[in-house]
């Protein structure tokens, strides 16, 4: 479509526009996963011991690629052992293989561990069934079964940090992963009588209402996570999710920058973000952050030590 008569910042307004269209595009052109050998960037290779141990609640494979920005940061950054616990393998057992496979091949790539559930009674390690909003009261035994066999993971896992999809995040399997994890993470710290640890919700189908925390991502980062995303090749090929991943962490700042920096607050001058909230577990209890947002620039490192600084309450 031609216009006419428009002022002189038309035409590269409109290149800017095709632009990014074209960049949008080419990325169809990058072959999906799951590769024979997982291409793991150099960044990411060559993890060493004594890092804190993070967790990694995702509802569905792909969400670790797709949303797991700052549990990549405290990997790269922190040398945290990041452990991925993939609550489901999907609603269609014909699937699971297929994603199973994918799944391996993006945390070799994100350079994680995995650890997949098993439904208590299962045969085999497929992740849990009926991840469900109406599951935790209309089937409460068998829920209480998956929120023991996760604490059990827990048990033997440790971890300082754990993240989890915020409870009103859209999507009924995640709404239900929030659940599932804080009732299985209150009964694991309810043996550990001293024992917190850092909860950071997640966003990713619905923004979170009140998020405390915008992190910076630089390019290298974000490659790191669509070269993971693109493991997962049947899901995006079904929706390619990894094609618009730069878009949405590139709004987050517009977002971020208000909604966590306060409103009418100067926009951050960063390229990527992405947006949690975080708050702290202790016992069978909830324990709520210090008031206001902060941001984590790339030139910080992220570190366990900085989220007990700038969120604790006692701090």
């Amino acid at each position: 479509m031609e216009i006419s008569g428009t002022s002189n910042s038309y035409a590269p307004w409109l290149e800017y526009v095709r632009s990014v269209t074209r960049s949008v595009q080419a990325g169809r052109a990058i072959a999906l996963g799951p590769s024979a050998a997982p291409p793991i960037p150099a960044a990411v290779a060559g993890a060493s011991a004594g890092g804190p141990n993070v967790v990694y609640c995702s509802p569905h494979p792909d969400d670790e690629s797709l949303s797991g920005a700052l549990a990549l940061r405290l990997r790269l950054e922190a040398n945290a052992r990041v452990t991925n616990v993939a609550v489901t393998l999907g609603s269609d057992p014909a699937q699971r293989p297929r994603r199973r496979s994918e799944l391996a091949s993006a945390c070799r790539v994100l350079g994680f561990e995995l650890v997949i559930p098993a439904e208590p009674g299962a045969p085999a390690a497929d992740g849990f069934e009926n991840v469900t909003p109406g599951a935790r009261k209309e089937d409460s035994k068998a829920w209480a079964a998956k929120a023991r066999a996760l604490s059990e993971i827990f048990d033997q896992e440790l971890p300082e940090a754990v993240f989890v999809p915020h409870v009103d995040d859209y999507n009924s399997t995640h709404i239900a992963t929030h659940r599932l994890v804080t009732d299985a993470l209150a009964a694991h710290l309810a043996r550990r009588a001293s024992a917190a640890v850092v909860l950071i919700e997640t966003e990713f189908w619905h923004p979170l209402a009140e998020p405390n925390l915008m992190i910076e991502l630089t390019p290298e980062q974000v490659a790191i996570q669509l070269t993971a995303a693109t493991e997962h090749g049947g899901e995006m090929r079904r929706n390619p999710y990894q094609l618009l991943q730069p878009c949405r962490l590139m709004d987050n700042v517009r977002r971020g920058s208000e909604v966590v920096g306060g409103q009418g607050a100067a926009a951050q001058p960063w390229d990527f973000a992405e947006i949690y909230r975080v708050g702290f577990w202790r016992g069978r209890s909830a324990v709520g952050p210090r008031p206001g947002g902060r941001m984590l620039p790339s030139s910080e490192p992220a570190t366990l030590e900085w989220f007990w600084r700038e969120f604790h309450p006692e701090s």
